[in-house]
C-alpha cells in the first residue's frame, strides 16, 4: 500500500477552493489547511487538519508546510483590477516556503499569461509565475481553463429556467477545466512522477467552444432549450457599473476587466495535457450531463 500523502493547502480556507480541498480528501490525502478562522474552516472540512495563521505571515506558512509532501497554493484575487495584493500574498508565501525548504509547490494559474495584459487577475498570475520559477523551489504551475463549476454549477437555478448568463461575444471560443480534476491530477501524476517538476502546463479538458456551441451542449444535457442572453445590453450594463464596483471595493471591480478581455479574445489553451498520459481530463459534456442529472434527481425528490 502506498504511503498517504500530505498536502499543505494555502489560500484554500474560502469557498473558491472548496472543490480542490474536497478533491484532495477524496483522493485519500491528508490535508492541512492554513486558516485565519480555524474553527469555521474545521466545520467545513472535519476530515482535514487546520493550522491557524495567515498566508501573509511567512512564519505561519513555514509551520503549516512542515512535513508536507506538496504545497498547494491559491492566491487571493485583488480588487479594483490591481494585481499588487495578490502578488504580495504570493511573495510572503514564497518567503515562508523557502524558509521551510518546501519539497514541491503546485500553483493554479491562468491560460496565456506569458506577458502583461492590463487585466489585474491575469497580470498577477504572470508576475507570480515568474516569482515561482525564480524562487528555486521545485514547482508545477497548472494553467487552468474556465472552471466548469464556476460557470455552470453556480448558475444552476438560471440554467433550469433555460438561461445561461454569459453575455459575451458569441464568436469567441473558450477552454474549460473541472476543478475536481486539479487535485486528481496532482495526486495521480505530479506526486507519482518527476515528469511535471519545474514545468508549466495547461490543465484543460478537450475541445474549445463558442457560446452557440455551449448552448447546444447545455440544451442536450438538460433536455430542453437553454440560451445565453444577447451581449447587448447586459455586457454594457456591467461595464457602466465598473466605477460603482470600484467605490465599493467589490470583487466585480476585477472580474469585469477580465470579462472584457474574454469578450475580445476568448480564453484558449495552446498546450494541454500530454496525450500519451494515462490521465484523462473530464470532458465538458460529461460534467454538464452529471450536473443536469443530479439536478433532475433533486427535482424528483421534492
Amino acid at each position: 500500500m502506498s504511503e498517504r500523502k500530505t498536502i499543505a493547502a494555502i489560500g484554500c480556507s474560502g469557498p473558491v477552493a472548496h472543490h480542490f480541498v474536497e478533491g484532495f480528501l477524496n483522493e485519500g490525502a491528508s490535508v492541512r489547511i492554513l486558516a485565519r478562522s480555524p474553527e469555521h474552516v474545521q466545520t467545513m472540512y472535519p476530515d482535514a487538519s487546520i493550522s491557524p495563521g495567515s498566508m501573509m505571515a511567512p512564519d505561519d506558512v513555514a509551520r503549516v508546510v512542515e512535513g508536507a509532501d506538496l504545497i498547494f497554493l491559491v492566491t487571493p484575487m485583488g480588487l479594483n483590477n490591481d494585481p499588487s495584493t495578490e502578488i504580495e500574498a504570493a511573495k510572503r508565501v514564497l518567503e515562508g516556503l523557502k524558509r521551510a525548504h518546501a519539497p514541491h509547490l503546485a500553483y493554479t494559474s491562468c491560460l496565456g499569461v506569458d506577458g502583461k495584459s492590463g487585466v489585474g487577475i491575469l497580470d498577477a498570475k504572470y508576475a507570480i509565475e515568474r516569482m515561482i520559477v525564480e524562487s528555486g523551489l521545485p514547482y508545477t504551475i497548472l494553467r487552468c481553463g474556465t472552471y466548469m463549476e464556476d460557470l455552470f454549477d453556480l448558475r444552476i437555478d438560471l440554467l433550469r429556467k433555460g438561461k445561461f448568463l454569459f453575455p459575451l461575444n458569441r464568436n469567441r471560443r473558450f477552454t474549460f477545466t473541472s476543478q475536481r480534476d486539479v487535485p486528481r491530477f496532482i495526486m495521480c501524476e505530479v506526486l507519482s512522477t518527476d515528469a511535471f517538476t519545474n514545468r508549466t502546463l495547461d490543465l484543460v479538458a478537450p475541445g474549445t467552444y463558442s457560446i452557440p456551441e455551449l448552448e447546444l451542449r447545455l440544451s442536450d444535457a438538460a433536455g430542453f432549450s437553454i440560451k445565453a442572453p444577447p451581449r447587448f445590453p447586459i455586457f454594457h450594463i456591467y461595464r457602466s457599473m465598473l466605477p460603482v464596483f470600484r467605490l465599493r471595493r467589490d470583487r466585480m471591480s476585477s472580474v469585469i476587466p477580465l470579462l472584457a478581455h474574454f469578450d475580445r479574445y476568448g480564453y484558449l489553451s495552446t498546450d494541454g495535457v500530454s496525450p500519451d498520459l494515462n490521465f484523462r481530463m473530464t470532458p465538458l459534456e460529461k460534467h454538464l450531463g452529471a450536473l443536469m442529472a443530479k439536478q433532475s434527481g433533486k427535482d424528483i425528490g421534492r
